[in-house]
């Protein structure tokens, strides 16, 4: 899916519920999102996605409110973009490195939680950001909101 496809999808899916809040979205689709604090302050967040099963998505609830904002919207892109996958981690990988996944689901999230003012405020337009310039934001944001 190219850049532009993902950023108009996620305009779709926030004027057709009229929200941006990743929790609201997921629970429209029929997504579960459970918080475990079973995780370690490493292993963030994880998407779960098998045949005739409702998809799932754990966050590590060792994270603040608004970090675990930030993975939901992460892992609702793997869940909306990447159909086929069983299983996702929140992390680049010796498996997913060379794939577009994380690049795809970084951009959603992106997207979603940033508001049309912000976006096009953007001294590089969003659509030709790359995982590194993308991966970044996120990772600013954790980082500040823990």
């Amino acid at each position: 899916m190219k850049s532009s496809d993902i950023i108009n999808l996620v305009q779709q899916i926030k004027d057709a519920w009229k929200t941006a809040d990743p929790y609201t979205i997921a629970k429209h689709l029929g997504i579960r999102v459970i918080f475990s604090d079973a995780l370690g302050k490493d292993f963030t967040a994880y998407t779960v996605r098998f045949a005739n099963c409702p998809t799932m998505i754990t966050i590590n609830n060792n994270y603040s409110d608004t970090s675990k904002k930030i993975l939901c919207a992460h892992e609702l892109g793997h869940a909306i973009l990447h159909a086929d996958s069983g299983i996702n981690h929140f992390a680049i990988t010796n498996t997913n490195i060379n794939t577009s996944v994380e690049y795809d689901a970084n951009l959603f999230a992106i997207t979603l939680l940033s508001d049309d003012e912000t976006l096009s405020g953007l001294s590089i337009p969003l659509e030709n950001m790359n995982n590194y310039l993308l991966k970044s934001i996120i990772d600013y944001n954790l980082s500040r909101c823990n």
